[in-house]
This record gives C-alpha cells, structure tokens and sequence, in this order.
C-alpha cells in the first residue's frame, strides 16, 4: 500500500491559498496563455478558459488554429483575448506558429503557459509542442526562468520519451519547477507504453489506486510535477506526495481535465507571488494540490443539486466561489 502520500484536505487547501493584495493591477496576478484546440476538439479549448476565469488569473489569452477562429471567437467568454495561429491542413497547429508564440509571450509578460487540451494528435502539431517546450526548458532562452508550463492531454501525449524520460524537456538544476504535466491514467500508460497487470486492472477500490512511487519517480527522474488523473488523483514534484481519497462519478466526464488544466494554469504565477508555507513547496505542486481540491469539492457539492448524472464540467465551475469561501473561514 502507498504510505507516502499526504491526504488532499481543507486544511491543506486553506495553506495552499494565495493571500490576494487589495492594491493591484490585473498583472500582478499572472498573464497565462493557453495554447488549445484542433479542427474536432473546439470545445476543450473553451472549457480550459473557462477553468482559468475562476482561478483569479488577471489576463488570459487563448491561442487557437486559424480555421477555428471564426468559430471560437463568438464563443469564448469576452475576457479572454483570442490569437489566431497558422493551422494545418487537418485544422491543429503548424510548425510555422513557434515563432508567433514565442514573439507573443516574450512581448505580452506572459508567465505561464497552458499547452494540449484539445490540440490533437497530428505529426506537424508534435514538433510544434516539443519545438516550443524545448525552447521554454532551455537554458539559453532569456524567457526560460519566467515561465511555467503546463502540459495536458494531447500535449502530453506528443512528448518524445525515452524510457521514463521526457526527450524534450532541458535539464533544469533550479530547485524551483517550472514543468506540470496533467494526464490522466489512459495517457499516462500509453504514452510509457506500460503494460503491466497493476497498471491494466481494473480498479474496484480506492485501495487499487497505489501508484504514489511510480508518481514520485517519474516527476523525480524529469524534474517537474506530475498529476496523475483518476478516480483517485495523484500529486508529486519528486519528493513529495499528495493525494485524493473521494471519487466522485461526476467528474468522469469528457472536459473535467481541460477545466482543471485552466484552473491550475490560472492559479500558478499567484501562488508564486501570495503563498508562503513552512515547508517550501513547490509554487507549481501548491497550485495543483489547491485546484484538484476546488475542483474535487466542487463536484461534491454539485451532487447534492445537480446529482452526478446531470451536472457538466463548465457548471462545477460555478461552485468554486463556494468552495474558497468555506476553505477561508
């Protein structure tokens, strides 16, 4: 059994919370830009901002495929700022939108990145990502040290590995992360090409869920932070370990990873900046441990007035508000 995690609670929450200062402007709280969306995954483009609007981010920037401007502009809420980038002839991002992005968050102060949800799986899209990853990982790049990178689903799923480490990632010496990655369990063994019978089993209990080590070691060997998406979500940065223990059906829904990728991505450069522990904790492991939390309690609470079979992942969202106000009384 895994004897090495700490249980996601209230209290812990509570800790993880940036304290906000009344006298601000919107970039003291994190200009993010989520890098999202294909031809036939709109949608997760769209719930990833929706994720980063309640997190208290102060800008948020969405850059999609050119063919699906026209349509994600009308529908994304009006906060956000939309780019339009060179796509493929499949509708997913072309190798020619690197030096876009990079002009964009080199000029724009932007902090932190938010890559995957949605992108798809096309080849060109796949040096694209670990073209961009490399460049932000590498220690020759003067933006390298500012920026947190969050990458999900099909972003994650594009990554070189060789064995249990990731091809595109520089090594980094900083003690600071600057790397999240979001899987869920599917992705995960896939793309380690895990085929053992622990992994493959389907789960029954909470207790089939011991895969704390196998998390530590892996965000060990890379250096980042790794959450492993499931019934039961696990949490590390290579040393330490944290963990859920409520499952909850009503997050076993298509879109629940892209909003909790926004969420996370919102909450990072506040932490950075408005949260101090005893113990010094990652900015990026605090900011995973705090939105898995929201988003977990959000679902819960959603159960007792939607029932887990009615309620979609956008409308979670909207008891987060409720959720912060308990965890700070």
């Amino acid at each position: 059994m895994c004897n090495i995690h700490q249980i996601i609670t209230k209290n812990i929450a509570k800790e993880f919370l940036p304290r906000r200062p009344d006298i601000a402007h919107k970039y003291d709280f994190g200009h993010i830009l989520i890098i999202a969306g294909s031809k036939h995954y709109t949608g997760a483009a769209i719930l990833a901002t929706i994720g980063a609007l309640v997190s208290g981010c102060g800008v948020i920037s969405l850059a999609v495929p050119e063919n699906i401007y026209p349509y994600l502009i009308s529908r994304v809420d009006p906060e956000i700022i939309v780019l339009s980038l060179p796509s493929t002839k499949e509708g997913t991002f072309a190798i020619s939108s690197l030096d876009i992005i990079i002009n964009y968050i080199d000029t724009k102060k932007v902090n932190t990145i938010c890559i995957g949800c949605g992108i798809s799986t096309n080849q060109e899209t796949k040096i694209f990502v670990n073209n961009l990853v490399k460049i932000l990982t590498s220690s020759y790049s003067n933006i390298a040290k500012e920026i947190s990178i969050l990458i999900d689903a099909d972003g994650f799923s594009l990554l070189e590995i060789e064995g249990k480490k990731i091809k595109s990632i520089h090594p980094n010496n900083s003690s600071e992360k600057s790397i999240i990655l979001t899987p869920h369990m599917g992705e995960y063994k896939k793309l380690l090409n895990i085929q053992n019978e622990k992994w493959n089993k389907k789960p029954s209990s909470i207790r089939d869920f011991d895969f704390c080590q196998e998390v530590q070691e892996f965000a060990k060997i890379n250096n980042l932070v790794l959450v492993l998406k499931s019934a039961i979500t696990i949490i590390s940065d290579g040393e330490y370990v944290f963990k859920t223990n409520t499952p909850n059906s009503a997050l076993a829904k298509a879109g629940s990873g892209d909003i909790l990728a926004g969420l996370i991505s919102g909450l990072i450069y506040q932490v950075k900046l408005y949260n101090k522990t005893l113990i010094n904790y990652s900015a990026l492991l605090k900011s995973a441990v705090l939105a898995v939390y929201l988003q977990q309690t959000s679902a819960e609470l959603s159960k007792q007035i939607k029932t887990e079979f009615t309620i979609k992942p956008s409308e979670l969202t909207n008891f987060i508000a409720e959720v912060i106000k308990e965890i700070t009384k």
